[in-house]
């Protein structure tokens, strides 16, 4: 029997009530929280599956008034959560981002998100929700969350005007909304906004502003349209090596990115001042990392003066602005000529990347580039180096191409190429290559190679046997021949 008059007795009764009592309170609240979600999950996707039809036929350009109409009757919160799976894809179709602009803009979802970018709260949302749920919409998360969404939802729509609503944001105390605000503005590409940000950008190198982070700027800022290219002059020009490498940096990317789908736009919106000051200021920058970058925007100037710098640059003492340079010109203009003699020379470089870039880049410069390559490598006694241009030629797949050649019956450089290859530097590469090809291909390169070899090379007696008696002239390459003692 219990004692219940002991009081240790009673505390022990005390505690575990308590603890049965807290711990079903507990499995109450977990069940009322899901029951809400469950709620709210339902009611989503009613909306869902009874308004969908109709956006869908907006955006598909019909002019419908009675849809319209019907999603008026909507409070504004129901339609956020109508629209919000369109603004979650990563990327809308340009027709339906039209549409979709004029549609929030006549729902008035655009005002609404302008006023909670402007006032720094939910603004006034009807949410025809419960009790709670309107109660959670009043929590600060809740209007930190909205103003997020609404900053990501301008952006997405390109809206020009909220620009200045967007970069009053970069001084939001939520690093998130900084963040998203600045990918708004490189979506919207505003070019007021583009001088503000270099002004943010300055003062954030200098130390006068910790915000918003450096890098997440220095990517937004590369991402507006390059025609915002000269406004970037004055960073270009700066006393402080910190702000012209930033300045450089976006510069670089700026075109990069516009040279890979419009080559012609780059020579329209790089004005006479930026080539000067490319070729004659950043060329020969005191700081190695901004003669690198300046390397890469040379290759795309339509300028005489270009092939010089560039061959200048190819010679800089710092490897670093060698192995950019080499890269870049990978990707001149067809029209400009490839400084070969200067590529070649990389070759024989002192640091190992120099010279499998410069190696790269021959293989990429068509056929001229590489018979000069190839050239080379017949030539050279370098070991290291002819190493590295087999290494690439394997790397890169070019190793077939030059094994079809050399089995269509051409004599060219491809065809001593190739028997360099097989009898000294890369027989077992080769013989991976003769796996792969198509049979009669593979028959024409042994019965034009066989002869070849066999006249060439002192092969062992029992390797001589094997020549003679085998009637498959493929295990030859297949199993290397031993070495002579």
């Amino acid at each position: 029997m219990v004692n219940t008059s002991d009081p240790v007795t009673q505390w022990a009764f005390i505690i575990l009530i308590t603890v049965v009592m807290g711990t079903f309170l507990l499995i109450a609240v977990a069940f009322i929280r899901r029951w809400q979600q469950i709620r709210y999950l339902r009611y989503v996707h009613t909306l869902q599956r009874e308004y969908r039809p109709l956006v869908a036929k907006l955006l598909a350009g019909q002019r419908n008034p009675a849809a319209i109409a019907a999603l008026r009757e909507l409070p504004m919160a129901d339609l956020e959560l109508l629209l919000d799976p369109l603004f979650s894809r990563r990327k809308l179709p340009a027709r339906h981002l039209v549409f979709l602009r004029a549609l929030c803009a006549e729902l008035g979802l655009t005002a609404l998100w302008q006023s909670r970018l402007a006032n720094g709260q939910a603004g006034n949302s009807r949410f025809h929700l419960d009790e709670a749920q309107r109660d959670f919409a009043g929590r600060a998360f809740m209007r930190y969350l909205l103003r997020a969404k609404s900053i990501r939802n301008l952006g997405i729509l390109r809206y020009r005007p909220s620009w200045g609503l967007l970069v009053n944001a970069l001084d939001d105390r939520h690093a998130d909304i900084q963040l998203v605000a600045l990918r708004s503005l490189a979506a919207i590409g505003a070019p007021g906004s583009f001088e503000i940000l270099q002004e943010r950008l300055h003062a954030v190198v200098q130390g006068k502003s910790p915000s918003p982070p450096l890098q997440s700027l220095q990517i937004a800022m590369a991402g507006f349209d390059l025609a915002c290219a000269p406004v970037l002059l004055p960073s270009l020009r700066h006393t402080d090596r910190q702000i012209r490498l930033q300045g450089t940096e976006i510069l670089r990317a700026m075109v990069c990115r516009e040279a890979g789908s419009q080559p012609r736009r780059v020579r329209k919106f790089l004005t006479p001042p930026m080539v000067e000051l490319l070729l004659t200021g950043l060329a020969v920058d005191p700081s190695s990392e901004i003669r690198a970058r300046a390397a890469e925007v040379i290759v795309f100037l339509d300028d005489l003066r270009a092939t010089p710098v560039l061959g200048k640059l190819l010679l800089d003492h710092q490897w670093f602005v060698r192995l950019r340079t080499v890269r870049a010109l990978a990707h001149c203009r067809p029209d400009l000529r490839p400084p070969h003699r200067d590529i070649l020379a990389c070759l024989c470089d002192a640091h190992w990347r120099v010279r499998e870039a410069a190696i790269q880049t021959l293989t990429i410069l068509g056929k001229e580039g590489k018979h000069q390559l190839y050239e080379h490598f017949l030539n050279s006694s370098n070991r290291t180096t002819r190493k590295q241009i087999v290494e690439v030629i394997e790397r890169t797949g070019l190793m077939s191409a030059i094994v079809e050649e050399y089995s269509g019956g051409t004599a060219s450089m491809d065809a001593r190429m190739i028997e360099q290859l097989a009898t000294d530097a890369a027989p077992m590469g080769l013989s991976g290559v003769l796996r792969t090809l198509n049979p009669e291909i593979r028959q024409k390169f042994l019965d034009r190679f066989i002869p070849y070899a066999q006249s060439r090379m002192t092969l062992p007696d029992a390797v001589g046997l094997i020549v003679e008696n085998a009637g498959n002239h493929q295990s030859i390459l297949e199993t290397p021949p031993p070495l002579a003692a």
